[in-house]
């Protein structure tokens, strides 16, 4: 039984030290406590199969790898080869780790390679040895592959506590070997050495849950005050429109009056041209919705310098209701990703409309796209190279929608290379319809 014990918990740090390692270098797919959940029982069913199968290392090595490439593939967004082969990269080592310990004990206390089969509490400290030195591996190997992200690179002092976790753990082996200890003083030693693994290990959990809250407050505060200067932009944008409007029906209104009193044809056709060029400058959206017209005219003018096509019917709803705020969330979030995908696409298409569907305003955004987005369920994946930057974007459209009992959605069209995103905002001034 105690045997079964020790084999637990060494999977237990085993699937602690896999999570924490691809926690790191990839996008979650489940929240904690199922990852947890999926975790556990993978690498706990590995340690039944370990004690029924007398630890045969064949079997160990394929239900290893069968285990990470499960786990990392329902908790993890990570393409297969990476996938792969990490996964070999992780078994390497803690192959590496625990056989190295086994042999180094073996030689130094000359003492039979396989002891650790029949003494449990042998094995609980040698377990704890080899991955206490499996973790620093890892550790060293996450500090290598995010060299250049240095938000989330740890302290030198963190190393502190793995290697006083290594020199514990090996004093105490040391003792278990050279006296002859009691049942009860060998259990308890076999304790301290799980407590101090475990502890090590969570010291670590928890500073990498804390750096990613960290983090994503950080990059939510910067996209926070990106929209506020949007906001900013808008307003004044809106302000520069009216005076230019007021001028341009003015000045209209002058060239008709010296057209009237004008009997060149000369005259006539050059009133008009300078007609034609003030009509280029009067607002192409009226909704009613100044600020959603001032979006759909900076994004006219945006997709004619890109070369793409904009088209936009907004008779239906203006929005009337959302707050300025709330709108440029929404609307410069989603239109800047159809912008991106339009740009890199063939037929370079945007449409925007809006409509109304019982106590709900609906806008629809379709815009040209070649390639089939990379999602996870109904979660898209970005594609851009600041993945977490351009995430947080969808992230704050789904936080303001929440504010109106809003959704959002969208498919993509195989055939028509098209990708469609549907935003619906309840209407708390409509009445729901039967």
């Amino acid at each position: 039984m105690i045997q079964y014990i020790a084999l637990a918990f060494v999977y237990f740090f085993e699937f602690l030290i896999e999570y924490i390692f691809f926690a790191r270098i990839a996008k979650t797919k489940k929240n904690l406590p199922i990852r947890l959940l999926i975790g556990l029982l993978l690498f706990e069913n590995a340690g039944v199969l370990n004690y029924f199968f007398s630890n045969s290392l064949i079997i160990n090595t394929l239900y290893y790898f069968t285990i990470c490439l499960v786990f990392s593939f329902l908790c993890f967004i990570i393409p297969l080869k990476q996938r792969i082969f990490y996964v070999i990269l992780l078994y390497g080592f803690s192959t590496v780790s625990e056989f190295g310990i086994i042999f180094l004990i073996s030689s130094v206390y000359k003492v039979d390679v396989n002891a650790y089969n029949s003494d449990p509490f042998l094995m609980i400290i040698m377990g704890c040895i080899s991955k206490a030195i499996y973790f620093v591996i890892c550790l060293v190997l996450l500090q290598f592959i995010e060299r250049n992200n240095h938000n989330s690179k740890l302290p030198l002092s963190f190393y502190i506590y793995p290697a006083v976790t290594i020199g514990s753990i090996v004093i105490l082996w040391v003792l278990t070997l050279k006296y002859e200890f009691t049942y009860e003083m060998r259990l308890l030693l076999s304790v301290i050495s799980l407590i101090l693994l475990g502890a090590t290990i969570s010291i670590f959990l928890s500073y990498q849950q804390s750096l990613k809250k960290e983090n994503e407050y950080i990059l939510l505060k910067s996209e926070y005050h990106r929209l506020q200067t949007e906001k900013t932009y808008y307003d004044i944008l809106e302000h520069q429109n009216q005076q230019l409007l007021i001028y341009a029906h003015d000045a209209k209104n002058h060239l008709k009056a010296i057209k009237d009193l004008n009997t060149s044809p000369d005259i006539d056709r050059y009133i008009k041209q300078m007609y034609d060029c003030l009509s280029d400058y009067s607002s192409v959206s009226h909704s009613g919705n100044m600020t959603l017209d001032v979006i759909i005219n900076r994004y006219i003018t945006e997709s004619k310098l890109k070369d793409i096509t904009f088209s936009f019917d907004i008779r239906l709803s203006n929005l009337s209701f959302v707050e300025d705020f709330d709108l440029v969330t929404i609307l410069d979030n989603l239109l800047d990703n159809a912008m991106d995908s339009a740009e890199k696409s063939s037929s370079k298409t945007i449409s925007f409309e809006t409509d109304h569907r019982n106590s709900y305003e609906v806008v629809i955004i379709s815009n040209s796209c070649e390639q089939n987005p990379v999602a996870y369920g109904n979660r898209l994946i970005t594609t851009k190279k600041e993945k977490a930057i351009h995430g947080l974007g969808l992230k704050s459209v789904t936080k303001a929608l929440k504010k109106y009992d809003g959704d959002i959605d969208w498919e993509y069209s195989e055939s028509e290379k098209l990708f469609i995103t549907t935003v619906m905002i309840r209407n708390p001034n409509q009445n729901n319809l039967p």
